[in-house]
Formats: C-alpha cells, sequence, structure tokens
C-alpha cells in the first residue's frame, strides 16, 4: 500500500509541476517579490516604532499563528473507483495513510517555519524575547500541525461524531501553547506542541479501529483537488476544474446597459460569464477586498500609489484568463462576428473593473491624508495604471494567448 501511494504521488506531482510554471511566471514571481518587499519595509518600520511588552502585539503573534496552523489538508490522493477495488484491502491501507499523513505534513511545515520567521520581529519588540526563541516556538507549531493533520484523518473514518470536541481540544491546546511561548517561555509551547501530537496519534490512530468512510474520503480528496485546480485555474486552463455559476438575478440589470447587437457579442458574453461565474467575481472581490485592506493601514503616499498600482496589475492580470473562456464552445464558432471582437470587448470589460478598482482604492487610500492634491495625485496614478495595464500590456498578453 505504501508503493501504492508513491506511485499516486509521482503521477500528482508530475501533473502539478506541469501547471506550475504557467503559475509562477515571471510576472508573477516580480509582482509577489514587489509585494512582499513593500510589505517587509513597512513591516519593519512598524516594528520599529512599537514600545516594548506591546500586548495587542502579542495578542497578534498568538492569533496569526493559529490561523496558520488551519493552513494545510490531509492529502490521501484517492479515487473514485478505489471505493470498489480497494475495498477488500482497507486493513491493509493503514500503512497507505500513514504515507499520506507524512507527505501532507511537508508543506503546512515549510508554511509554519516561514511564518514563524516572518512574526519574530513583531514577537522579539512585543514579549520582550529573543531569536533564539524561534526554533522551540517552530518545534511547538510543527507538533500542533501534526496533532491537526491526525485529526483530519480520523474525520475519514466512521462513527466520528466526536470530531467537533477534538477539534476544539486540539485549538485550546494550540492557544495554549502559543499562549506559553509568548508570555512565558517558548519550550514550554515546544513540549505543549509535542504532547499534543503523540496524544492525538495515540488516540486517534494507534487506539482507534473503526472503518473507513470511503464516500467521505474520496468526497474530501476531490474537494482539495477542486481548491487547487481553482487557484490554477487563474493562470491557465485547467481541465479537471468543476466551474460553479449562479444565476444572481439582482445583477440582470448591469448586462440590460449592453446593446443586444451584434457589435457587443463577446461584451456580452464576457460580462456574463464574470458576473454569474464564481471564480472570477469571487477573485476580482477578494483582490480589491486585500488591497483597500492593505491601503487602510498605508499612511505614505509613494509606497501607498506603488501597492495600489501593484493590486490593479494583479487584478487585470488574474482576469485576462476571460479572453479564453469560451474558445471551446461550439456555439461561439457560428457567430457571424469577426474574432478581433474578442479582444476589444475585453478590453472594455477589463477597463471598467480596473477603474472601479481605482476609485475604491482612492477613496480608500486618501483616508490618511488631509491634502487634496495627494488624494488626486493617487487617483491619478490608479487610473494611469489601469489605463497603461489595459492599452498597453492587455494587447500583448492577449496575443501570447491566442498563439
Amino acid at each position: 500500500m505504501k508503493e501504492l501511494f508513491q506511485q499516486r504521488l509521482k503521477l500528482h506531482q508530475k501533473q502539478m509541476m506541469r501547471y506550475l510554471r504557467y503559475v509562477f511566471n515571471d510576472h508573477f514571481v516580480l509582482a509577489c517579490t514587489f509585494l512582499l518587499g513593500g510589505i517587509g519595509l513597512y513591516y519593519s518600520d512598524l516594528v520599529k516604532k512599537l514600545p516594548e511588552g506591546f500586548l495587542p502585539g502579542q495578542l497578534l503573534v498568538v492569533l496569526v499563528l493559529v490561523s496558520v496552523l488551519h493552513l494545510g489538508s490531509f492529502v490521501s490522493l484517492m479515487k473514485p473507483a478505489d471505493v470498489v477495488f480497494l475495498l477488500p484491502k482497507e486493513k491493509q491501507l493503514r500503512g497507505y495513510l500513514e504515507s499520506g499523513l507524512r507527505y501532507s505534513a511537508i508543506l503546512p511545515f515549510v508554511t509554519l517555519f516561514l511564518a514563524a520567521g516572518f512574526m519574530m520581529p513583531l514577537y522579539v519588540v512585543s514579549a520582550r524575547g529573543s531569536f533564539s526563541d524561534f526554533f522551540p516556538l517552530v518545534l511547538g507549531l510543527w507538533g500542533l500541525k501534526l496533532a491537526h493533520l491526525q485529526l483530519q484523518r480520523y474525520r475519514l473514518f466512521q462513527g466520528n461524531r466526536d470530531q467537533r470536541k477534538w477539534y476544539l481540544l486540539w485549538l485550546a491546546a494550540a492557544i495554549l501553547a502559543l499562549s506559553l511561548a509568548v508570555f512565558v517561555m517558548p519550550w514550554a509551547a515546544a513540549a505543549v506542541g509535542v504532547l499534543t501530537a503523540a496524544a492525538f496519534w495515540q488516540l486517534l490512530w494507534v487506539r482507534m479501529m473503526r472503518p473507513l468512510d470511503w464516500d467521505k474520503m474520496i468526497r474530501v480528496e476531490a474537494n482539495r483537488l477542486q481548491r487547487i485546480y481553482r487557484f490554477i485555474n487563474l493562470f491557465t486552463d485547467v481541465p479537471q476544474i468543476a466551474a460553479s455559476v449562479k444565476r444572481r438575478k439582482y445583477l440582470d440589470g448591469i448586462l440590460k446597459k449592453i446593446p443586444q447587437d451584434k457589435a457587443h457579442t463577446y461584451l456580452y458574453l464576457y460580462a456574463r460569464r464574470m458576473l454569474r461565474g464564481s471564480e472570477f467575481s469571487g477573485l476580482y472581490l477578494r483582490l480589491v477586498a486585500i488591497g483597500a485592506l492593505l491601503l487602510y493601514f498605508v499612511d505614505e503616499i509613494w509606497f501607498s500609489a506603488g501597492l495600489g498600482g501593484l493590486f490593479l496589475y494583479l487584478i487585470g492580470f488574474q482576469l485576462a484568463p476571460l479572453y479564453n473562456q469560451f474558445q471551446y464552445m461550439v456555439l461561439t464558432r457560428l457567430y457571424p462576428v469577426a474574432s478581433s471582437q474578442k479582444k476589444q470587448a475585453l478590453q472594455q470589460l477589463l477597463l471598467v473593473l480596473l477603474l472601479a478598482a481605482a476609485v475604491i482604492f482612492a477613496v480608500v487610500g486618501s483616508i490618511p491624508y488631509a491634502s487634496w492634491a495627494d488624494r488626486g495625485l493617487l487617483l491619478g496614478i490608479f487610473v494611469a495604471v489601469a489605463a497603461a495595464f489595459n492599452y498597453l500590456y492587455l494587447p500583448l498578453r492577449l496575443k501570447k494567448m491566442a498563439d
């Protein structure tokens, strides 16, 4: 069974690597580099201004690390046909699930390592600690995450109606461990994390002999893969994606404003896809909300301009795949419209969306500034970035996508 997991893991990793080269392209990496650099600079200046023993900073460290502990899911790589072909081997499947647990811990452990490193300056200042406390803190986080993954594996078995009780117990242990790390000593957090992992392993695995819930196990794995595919689908087409569409009748008024004629065929299609498709509309709203939230806490105008411009670029870059949404639909090939209309329609739609985001960013970003000149400058920069993306960068991107 362990060999079966390794075979499936190789196929899974091969497929993911084929998609990830489209995700981590030069533009996305460059944008993330500037974003992280700006956040790091602002974070460094903020930490320098904080007094020692800053209580809100201590609570923020606990809250952030508890939230990061929830990142990462148990990976089973189970398939729908397994309920038929692997059912006779259910007892031997424990070795398969053990391999799944080990693989599931790799990415969360790396994420927790980076998150702890990011929070260390705030921890050192607010909790009067030292950077040598990093290693026991990470050890405690790893123990807690291992217990969390064991809880997720436990949910795949039948008769686990007490899973809520176990989750609340794990959450209490996580809050206790991180509170001890911040307010007492990090080695206490390490001890609590390791003991929690050991207790969960003994109680939820060694002593637990319940049968598997095959339908739930396959459904959970399918949902996990769909979340990954939805993210990748923002950069390239993914055949495995199962897109969801919602009626959203309250948005019909927007679509009625688009002329119902031949010249606006693709504009109507793209607008309808944007408004009723969950992935693109959700992505747009999330990026606008995150960008506005970050701009609210920035009080330096040039950093606000750079941050807002970066988010405008990310919004446009992530919405550009709308161009190929109707590429494989037979009916669109029968329309008596020129293919060049697709480019013009997408530019029209993205210009409206980017200008709306630019106005929101300008309104939120100019709250700290009393001068109308600064506010107008911020709005002008955001509008210029939106126009430059739409008329300079987007045509090159669409040409590359069409080829």
